[in-house]
């Protein structure tokens, strides 16, 4: 006789659901402006593919842009991309405050130089221009486009950008749903 398979979901102490996902991706926020909005979109679709995705900022809670405060799962400053599939950038109000931080721009070039999907919207795209990652590819990001051209990349002004396999670039909180299609494929779970 068989052994029944138990149909009943794990569960941490508290009583939760623990998920298990494939592939994670690191998402690094600055401390305040975050675009919620396209942030809540991209986390999803990735969830929708069995990936996860874990925070990270230069200070344990964030403000975005619609005043959401949260905390991360983890500082920047210790961050490794090791068990990560990809970098996402996000992007904020005003000039970026991360593109001269170190440790962000090794994370980007990190998963660069491995391979692994690196993506960002709107001005976190400054962020990858600055770690030198873009050179040659198509990409677009509102607030980064003399940064793009400056690290000799071609701006597009498209809604979405798909660089080779796995460079993900969108042009603002307004391509939502589609920048979270995309990060989805570029992880090719």
């Amino acid at each position: 006789m068989m052994a029944e398979e138990n149909s009943e979901p794990e569960t941490d102490d508290d009583g939760l659901v623990i998920q298990r996902h494939l592939s994670s991706v690191l998402v690094v926020l600055p401390s305040e402006g975050v675009g919620d909005q396209i942030l809540r979109y991209a986390r999803s679709s990735l969830h929708a593919v069995n990936v996860g995705t874990k925070t990270i900022a230069p200070s344990s809670i964030i403000t975005g842009r619609l005043q959401d405060e949260f905390t991360v799962d983890g500082e920047l400053d210790q961050a490794s991309l090791d068990a990560f599939s990809g970098i996402l950038v996000a992007g904020c109000e005003g000039e970026h405050p991360l593109v001269q931080d170190e440790d962000t721009l090794r994370l980007v070039r990190h998963a660069a130089g491995e391979g692994k999907l690196v993506a960002a919207w709107g001005n976190g795209v400054s962020v990858l221009a600055k770690a030198g990652v873009l050179k040659g590819l198509k990409v677009t990001g509102e607030g980064a486009q003399a940064a793009v051209r400056e690290a000799g990349a071609k701006f597009t002004g498209r809604q979405i950008e798909v660089a080779g396999k796995s460079t993900v670039t969108a042009l603002d909180e307004s391509a939502g749903m589609r920048f979270g299609q995309a990060l989805a494929s570029a992880v090719g779970i």
